[in-house]
Formats: structure tokens, sequence, C-alpha cells
């Protein structure tokens, strides 16, 4: 076997495994040592990962470059829309779910800058739909495409921020996945169309 595809076969064996340690316990809780009880020697890791937080971005990068990849594929091949194809994504792909979740809404503060930066395939996505969404309806006299990109992506910032602030004990990942894409929903339908009807 050549050098490069061992090394691939390493990197892709080490991500799976930080893809579930960091699913399944946070960053906060994810743990090196952890990793390596799944058989992965600790030299390999810090070979190709400097730490935990490198590991951990790897892991994030990764997981949201599936999710855009995934369900782009799943809305070209069956058609469905893009919000049934993102949960059929959290369906399908619990782990890579629960980091998209944590690094989007409540990501570690000292990785918030870098982590934005590894959502550009997902923002990607996102815009596109959203301009779809857009094309379908009339944007009122002094409103740019530009304009409205903006306010969506600040109505996204502040409904992370409220539901971060309203979590729920107990809550288990399905619940949470659950509310956030049914809520997110009400808060985009909010931005489009308003809060209270207009009187003439």
């Amino acid at each position: 076997m050549k050098r490069e595809e061992k090394t691939r076969l390493t990197i892709e064996k080490i991500l799976q495994a930080g893809i579930a340690e960091f699913g399944e316990k946070g960053y906060r809780g994810g743990r090196i040592n952890a990793i390596c009880e799944t058989g992965i020697n600790k030299g390999l890791i810090y070979h190709n990962y400097k730490n935990k937080d490198a590991l951990y971005l790897a892991c994030v990068a990764k997981s949201f470059a599936d999710m855009a990849e995934t369900i782009e594929e799943e809305m070209a091949d069956s058609g469905v829309t893009y919000y049934a194809a993102r949960q059929h994504f959290f369906k399908t792909h619990d782990m890579e779910g629960r980091i998209f979740l944590e690094a989007a809404v409540d990501p570690p503060a000292a990785l918030r800058e870098q982590i934005a930066k590894l959502k550009a395939p997902l923002d990607a996505l996102n815009r596109r739909e959203f301009a779809k969404l857009l094309a379908r309806h009339k944007l009122r006299p002094g409103i740019t495409e530009e304009m409205a990109f903006a306010w969506s992506e600040a109505v996204v910032n502040g409904y992370h921020m409220t539901f971060r602030q309203r979590g729920r004990q107990n809550e288990n990942f399905k619940e949470k996945i659950d509310r956030h894409e049914k809520e997110g929903l009400k808060w985009i339908e909010m931005m489009l169309f308003g809060i209270v009807e207009r009187e003439d």
C-alpha cells in the first residue's frame, strides 16, 4: 500500500473515531484518550493533529461538509425539499448531527471564529436555498437580495442565541434537534412575513 493511501486511511479512521467521541460527549467531554481506547495509537493522532482542538475542528469540518454534500445529493436524487433532506440527514447521521448542533449553536468560545469559517459549505448551500425562496416572492421596494441575506444571517444568529439560552434539562438529542428545526422554521417564517397583520 502506498504511503499516501495509508495516510488517508489513518486520517479517515481517526476522524471516524473523533466524530463518534465528540458526537457522543461534545467538545467539552470528548477526550483523546477515549479515542485511543478504540485502538488508535496516540502517536498517530498527534502526528496528524496538533491537539484536541485541531482534531475537533477537523471533525467539525468533515461533519459540515458531509452534511452539505448529503443534503444536496438527496435533493437532486429524490427531489425532496431542503427541509426534508435536512431531517433525513439528522436521522441517518446521528453523530455528525450532534456535532453540527453543538458547533452551530453553542461552539467552544475559543474556536468560534474557526468554526464559522468551516461552515462555508453549509453557508453556501443555505444561501442558494434562501435565494430560491426569495425568487418565489416579491421583495418590498428598497430591499435588495443582499440586504435580505444579511437580515437572514442576523436572524439565524439571534435564533441560535435564544435556542442556547432556552436549553431544556434532560432533553435528548432527537428532541433537541427536532425543536431546533421546527422552531427555526418558525423564525424564518416570521422573518419573511412579519409577526403582526398590517391594518389598512
